[in-house]
């Protein structure tokens, strides 16, 4: 379990002209009655599924980056999840709003969401598929149509592909949203400890208030603790490789593929920006590298290197979340040193957008899908001999002006 650091500053308000002196904004506790100008369970339920990039997501597990609101009050055997999300790449987030009373309350809350996810993983995509469509009161496959109204060009069979192999697995990411959760954090580690034959990410999140004025409250969540799913690694004949799954026999052909390239690229790799680390081999088109400054704080920043089959091309590149205003300033101003960053890195360094977000970084088509292992490879090799130059390339130099 990871901690972040407890202890906040007030917020304080400043007018810029002057005229009005400096304010300190009170905080009010998640459950004050509306009444009382606070906000209920309820209530931030439906603000944070109607804005669900206010969730600290990003910084918890960049694999759940960019979700959409499927549905609330999901109906299980175990009882009605609060919330559910899902992504492009078919990974599902599953939410609980709930105060934190006290420490009975806490058990029951974070029982619950596990029993939410041990039913989930029973599921196959049918299932899931059935119940959002009788909680949207929507037919056809309703799943698939929220995640395309973000990527329009996801493929509806390796969406339900990736869905079903996640809900098989039991690889969700869980969120207790709360007022503050300030003690007994040790005693939730050990529970959660009990449940991990499934493979999922637990973060609790507090959701703090404030009032800015008689009328307007400020939200903001943030991520207090989480947990780590931890990969496994086996070591034999000098050669080292991420066991993504006990059974390969569960990961669709793409999946495979694209184990076979990034455990191509990444092994023995290092960056010379000695601060930033390596990722992890991953069964996804993409891979997320944690460069300190980026998304994986708290800058909306994300680096990226990608597979991409349907467009026959892979690449690595540097893109920047919509609505954060300090992330947008520093990406337009990389952007507007391009040419000189092209003299720098090369002219093959290009902007482009896709899907709304814009992106620096580099693109190379390719042979996709690769000839299999055993068959003549050059393709292979240029293409990962390629993503290793230019991802090291595209980190090193850009990093530096994070800084």
């Amino acid at each position: 379990m990871n901690y972040s650091d407890n202890s906040y500053s007030d917020l304080i308000r400043i007018n810029r002209n002057g005229m009005i002196p400096l304010q300190k904004l009170g905080r009010i506790p998640l459950g004050t009655p509306a009444s009382e100008g606070g906000v209920d369970e309820s209530t931030l339920r439906d603000l944070l599924f109607e804005f669900p990039g206010a969730l600290p997501i990003d910084s918890i597990d960049a694999a759940y980056a960019n979700p959409v609101a499927v549905c609330r009050e999901l109906s299980t055997p175990a009882g009605y999840v609060d919330a559910l999300y899902v992504n492009s790449s078919g990974r599902l987030v599953l939410a609980e709003f709930k105060l934190w009373r006290n420490p009975q309350a806490r058990r029951e809350v974070i029982g619950q969401i596990l029993n939410y996810a041990k039913e989930f993983a029973s599921w196959g995509y049918e299932d899931l598929q059935r119940e959002v469509s009788k909680s949207l009161n929507r037919r056809g496959n309703v799943l698939y149509e929220l995640a395309r109204e973000q990527a329009p060009e996801l493929d509806e069979a390796v969406f339900v592909d990736n869905v079903s192999r996640h809900l098989a697995r039991g690889e969700f990411l869980l969120l207790i949203i709360g007022d503050g959760i300030r003690e007994g954090v040790e005693s939730i580690v050990e529970f959660v400890q009990r449940h991990s034959g499934l493979h999922f990410n637990l973060a609790l999140v507090e959701a703090a208030l404030y009032r800015d004025s008689s009328d307007q409250i400020i939200v903001q969540p943030r991520c207090l603790a989480r947990t780590e799913v931890i990969q496994r690694f086996v070591y034999g004949e000098g050669e080292s490789q991420n066991e993504i799954d006990d059974e390969d026999d569960s990961l669709s052909d793409r999946q495979q593929e694209n184990i076979r390239f990034w455990t191509a690229v990444l092994d023995n790799y290092a960056f010379k920006d000695v601060v930033v680390e390596v990722p992890k081999v991953s069964q996804e088109s993409n891979i997320y590298v944690k460069v300190p400054g980026s998304g994986f704080g708290n800058y909306g920043l994300t680096f990226t290197g990608f597979v991409n089959l349907s467009g026959r091309n892979i690449g690595c590149f540097l893109t920047c979340r919509k609505g954060i205003s300090h992330a947008e300033r520093i990406f337009e101003r990389i952007k507007s040193d391009l040419t000189d960053l092209q003299a720098e890195l090369g002219e093959d360094l290009i902007y482009w957008e896709k899907l709304g977000r814009p992106r620096i970084g580099f693109v190379r088509d390719t042979q996709l899908p690769f000839p299999p292992d055993g068959a003549e490879n050059e393709e292979f090799d240029n293409a990962v001999a390629w993503m290793r130059d230019r991802l090291d390339l595209l980190v090193s130099a850009l990093h530096s002006k994070l800084k």
